[in-house]
């Protein structure tokens, strides 16, 4: 259902010219209320050409009168736009933030008083509508601010909120660098294949849809990871050798460090 509300994307890139094209796509909001803006104009007419909204170069111009602001820029980039649009944002008008490490406090500090800020944290496989997105709201966001939010993000795929901002350096280190570990798993996992004489094109398929399954038994059953490896580990079979492999190589703590370690560096940029 189109949520009849005008949004300003403030840098039109893969991921925000990829929500543009999903709410459109979805009926959530028609094309006519999208704007967007890019650095420059040859790619603000790139952009326009692409995903078949108005982009435009002005910032300041396209958040105007906007209800929702979404600014899809890089960290480093986002006190300088916040600076440049102070005076045309509104406490009427909601805020997302997509820059990872920035935090909400960071962004109302540098806006008008009042203006509600909803911090997004989405995935790269949100290009292709399976992401995973987590929401934190900042201190004047409300509930309906938080649901609208959640409509737009749940174009992208699935929707997580939390209450505690804190946690979103762990989120980052998890959700937003965990497609990266999977990918990582996937190649080894194609490498294993490719090593017992399996063709490289078909092994990737082969891993890649493997944990593509079992991801989704996880997400749709319920069940406990566990519970579901039980149910591939026949006694005296093949499953239990792999995973004797696998614990000899400490898997396990392997991936827990690596979010330890993504956390540790996400904390270091937010500060």
């Amino acid at each position: 259902m189109d949520m009849n509300k005008r949004i300003a994307v403030v840098g039109v890139g893969k991921l925000g010219g990829t929500l543009c094209s999903a709410l459109v796509q979805q009926g959530v909001v028609s094309a006519s209320l999208l704007m967007g803006t890019t650095g420059h104009e040859a790619s603000a007419r790139s952009a326009e050409a692409q995903y078949g909204i108005p982009v435009s170069t002005n910032n300041v111009a396209a958040v105007s009168g906007a209800d929702v602001v979404m600014l899809a820029v890089k960290p480093q980039a986002m006190g300088g736009l916040l600076e440049e649009l102070k005076p045309a944002i509104t406490p009427d008008q909601l805020v997302l933030t997509l820059a990872a490490a920035v935090t909400t406090r960071y962004v109302e500090d540098r806006l008008t008083d009042g203006v509600a800020v909803v911090r997004a944290m989405p995935n790269l496989p949100s290009l292709i509508g399976q992401g995973m997105t987590v929401l934190c709201s900042g201190r004047h966001a409300s509930a309906e601010h938080m649901a609208l939010a959640e409509e737009i993000f749940s174009t992208l795929g699935r929707v997580a909120e939390t209450d505690n901002e804190e946690l979103m350096d762990a989120v980052t280190a998890l959700s937003g660098s965990g497609p990266a570990y999977g990918y990582i798993i996937v190649e080894a996992l194609a490498e294993g294949g490719v090593k017992a004489g399996i063709p490289r094109s078909l092994a990737t398929v082969l891993a890649a849809q493997s944990i593509l399954g079992a991801a989704a038994m996880v997400l749709e059953t319920g069940q406990h990871p566990a519970l579901l490896k039980d149910m591939v580990t026949t006694p005296a079979g093949t499953t239990v050798n792999g995973l004797m492999a696998l614990e000899e190589g400490n898997i396990r703590v392997s991936l827990i460090k690596a979010v330890e370690a993504a956390t540790a560096k996400a904390k270091e940029l937010s500060r």
